[in-house]
């Protein structure tokens, strides 16, 4: 019994986390896009959505038995037309865009649903929400999914009182038994969302550094092939900077731990605001980082620089950082059958070897090796 509540009081926390947490509708829409799949999620929303237009048109307006429900599909139409060239023909829709979307299509879909006590128009309108549901369990959070998901039921009520009254039914009964059947099917998508964000929440975890929220050296493995597909003409290297800190031991033993985590903490976001945006950061050891970016020749050495001096900025206590940069040509990663995880360890490895240097020449220096081959 008392695992059973501990287990549950988990599980409640878990769902409050999964609640409470905003919404990061970019990196959601990030994700596919990092792995090539935006463009073709794009499009089939789009195809999907205009072909909703065409049916109602073809099939859904011929049906529809009063003027009411004859405009009532006609817009929807319209609507799911128009839709359908928005996201086939422009840019992928910012969050405002994507909820007037849905909000827009759960208005015109519940008018064509209760002005007509006709099942087809009922089946269409429900299999209309359930796409709904789709997009928003994969890019929304739960409060909106949850909103959509009480709207669909709302309808779903109005609906099976107008049918059960036009045929001398109880409408009562007959809408208690419509929801009981309905809620399962239209609360699973809830279900789903909530399992997909506790998988992510998870593969995350088992890729960044607990303390600075930067990625593992497992990370760095991961997305490497992400970073390569980001490559533009301009680029020519991909350089590993290594940024080990200054005599970091002497900062936990004279003010302990708690302000060592701080300090590492600080030097994880100065590295990260003081690189590109792709680039990926790493946190490898206890002092030690990794930043593995793309670069046009020569500029790998500024970089590293940068990241230096954004390490040394007043601060208190203060902290240097000693430096090591190696790289290799993208078109070494892009050579047939090369391994590109070992092919990273040897620039990393080659970087931290140059690192090592500049500490012992006194720290607070940068050294960059010349590039090497895809060898390694």
């Amino acid at each position: 019994m008392q695992a059973s509540l501990k287990s549950f009081a988990g599980f409640s926390s878990h769902l409050r986390d999964w609640w409470s947490e905003p919404v990061d509708y970019v990196a959601q829409v990030q994700y596919f896009t990092k792995r090539s799949k935006s463009g073709p999620i794009q499009v089939l929303i789009g195809m999907g959505t205009g072909f909703n237009g065409v049916l109602s048109l073809l099939i859904l307006l011929p049906s529809a038995r009063t003027p009411a429900s004859q405009i009532a599909v006609a817009v929807f139409a319209v609507l799911q037309l128009f839709w359908g060239w928005v996201w086939c023909y422009r840019p992928w829709p910012s969050r405002q865009v994507s909820l007037a979307f849905v909000g827009s299509a759960d208005i015109a879909i519940a008018a064509v649903a209760v002005l007509d006590t006709n099942w087809l128009l009922g089946l269409f309108a429900f299999n209309a929400f359930a796409m709904l549901s789709v997009l928003l369990m994969f890019f929304d959070g739960p409060k909106v999914l949850t909103g959509h998901i009480v709207w669909i039921l709302l309808v779903t009520a109005a609906f099976a009182a107008e049918v059960s009254i036009a045929a001398d039914m109880d409408p009562l009964a007959v809408t208690a038994k419509a929801l009981v059947l309905v809620t399962p099917v239209v609360m699973t998508p809830l279900g789903i969302q909530l399992g997909i964000w506790a998988l992510r929440n998870d593969a995350n975890e088992s890729v960044t550094d607990p303390l600075t929220g930067l990625l593992n050296r497992r990370g760095l493995h991961l997305h490497i092939g992400e970073l390569l597909r980001e490559a533009t003409p301009m680029d020519s290297e991909v350089a590993a900077t290594v940024v080990d800190l200054d005599r970091f031991k002497a900062i936990n033993d004279t003010f302990g731990h708690t302000t060592g985590d701080a300090v590492l903490i600080r030097c994880a976001r100065r590295i990260a605001s003081a690189v590109r945006n792709g680039a990926l950061v790493a946190r490898i050891g206890g002092e030690e980082f990794v930043v593995v970016d793309l670069a046009g020749a020569g500029h790998a050495r500024q970089r590293a620089d940068s990241v230096r001096h954004a390490i040394a900025a007043p601060a208190d206590p203060p902290i240097t950082a000693s430096v090591g940069v190696a790289s290799v040509t993208i078109a070494s990663f892009a050579a047939e059958g090369v391994d590109l995880i070992a092919l990273l360890d040897a620039i990393v490895e080659r970087a931290d070897q140059a690192m090592f240097d500049a500490k012992r020449n006194g720290g607070n220096a940068t050294i960059h090796v010349a590039s090497i081959d895809g060898s390694g």
